[in-house]
């Protein structure tokens, strides 16, 4: 794959995309390749995290959870991000 079929291939993502963490106690909205935002659930309360990837490894964050690496993440549903989302705005 040549770099130009590479960069085309990284914008074809269709944001925004859902995510979890595969212990279920993180929800990701990937809204850009700079952009997500993190549910974080500790104990019985819910953590939101805003994050701008303005660093190398932010955006390698991000790239591993477009790719569902390392069977870290898995992929979730905007369903599974409502559900958590009205847990953390109660």
């Amino acid at each position: 794959m040549t770099v130009a079929e590479d960069s085309v291939a990284m914008n074809e993502a269709g944001f925004p995309l859902y995510r979890s963490s595969a212990n279920g106690a993180h929800r990701y909205r990937i809204e850009g390749w700079d952009l997500f935002v993190e549910l974080q659930r500790i104990g019985t309360r819910w953590v939101v995290h805003r994050v701008q990837a303005t660093a190398y490894p932010e955006k390698l964050r991000i790239r591993d959870m477009v790719d569902c690496a390392h069977g870290a993440y898995t992929p979730a549903t905007a369903a599974d991000w409502a559900e958590a989302w009205a847990r953390v705005t109660g």
